[in-house]
């Protein structure tokens, strides 16, 4: 059973809530006679649209990008894709697509794939012939990591990259992903960086700043829950860099503090109580 879930059950026994634990990572919550599903790192608190929202890295830009600071983003479709696709396509080869992000963005810059985690078919593109390299990577449709849509992204000089956990358009969590004494893996995620670690951010003015950069989220959408990528650069500015519906908290708890998560459990199942 994955962290998520031990905390969950843990929060259950804590609070005498009743749960069923169905499968290996499949746990149903029972409250005042309804029944409440966390499968994996999932949680039935968003609705299907919006978690698909956080899902979508472009359509997620797109929807949010006049409301809070995000890097310059833009999607390519792959250029073989299928027939019925075709009324989507702009760009019919790899060096059609190379010259359009070349004419609107600098070196270095991002391109990633449209949907995924973990850091994969993430490429800190640094010339022409890596960017080509990055695309067709993506676009590999024998790889496990394909996708179908490619992204190219403006590239912030990050000086600190945080994970920023909302519940009910709140700020619960909130850690450094901190690489400052990992060794790079050929993943520009951070903790996917050996030796990086997460730390705790207990600093009032940050997390009220975090807080307050995320706000226009939650008055354009009922994002009820999601995990935060948010950037710090060198300027001293924060950047929203992606979001996730789903977020893991293997790092957190790494670095001991497990009791956090519980409490965040806590306010779930009670909120879900109450509603009830």
């Amino acid at each position: 059973m994955n962290n998520n879930l031990k905390c969950l059950v843990e929060t259950c026994k804590e609070l005498n809530i009743n749960y069923k634990i169905h499968s290996f990572n499949f746990v149903e919550v029972l409250l005042m006679n309804k029944s409440y599903l966390f499968i994996n790192w999932t949680t039935p608190l968003n609705k299907h649209s919006i978690a698909y929202l956080q899902q979508d890295k472009d359509f997620f830009y797109k929807f949010f990008k006049n409301e809070i600071n995000m890097p310059k983003t833009k999607a390519y479709l792959y250029p073989h894709c299928g027939e019925r696709y075709i009324e989507y396509l702009t760009y019919t080869t790899i060096n059609e697509i190379v010259i359009d992000i070349e004419n609107n963005f600098k070196y270095p810059l991002i391109v990633k794939k449209n949907r995924g985690s973990w850091g994969t078919n993430v490429f800190l593109v640094k010339n022409k012939q890596e960017l080509e390299k990055s695309l067709i990577a993506i676009f590999n449709v024998n790889s496990n990591s394909y996708d179908y849509i490619a992204l190219a992204q403006e590239y912030i000089n990050i000086q600190d990259e945080f994970r920023a956990v909302f519940y009910n358009k709140k700020l619960h969590i909130c850690y450094k992903k901190d690489n400052s004494n990992a060794k790079y893996t050929n993943n520009l995620s951070p903790f996917h960086q050996e030796g990086s670690k997460a730390v705790l951010i207990e600093d009032k003015n940050l997390l009220d700043k975090i807080e307050k950069f995320c706000k226009p989220l939650f008055k354009k959408s009922n994002i009820i829950y999601t995990g935060l990528d948010i950037a710090l650069d060198q300027n001293e500015q924060l950047w929203l860099i992606e979001a996730n519906s789903s977020p893991g908290f293997d790092n957190i708890i790494k670095a001991g503090h497990r009791k956090e998560i519980v409490n965040l459990y806590k306010k779930i199942l009670s909120d879900l109580a109450y509603i009830n």
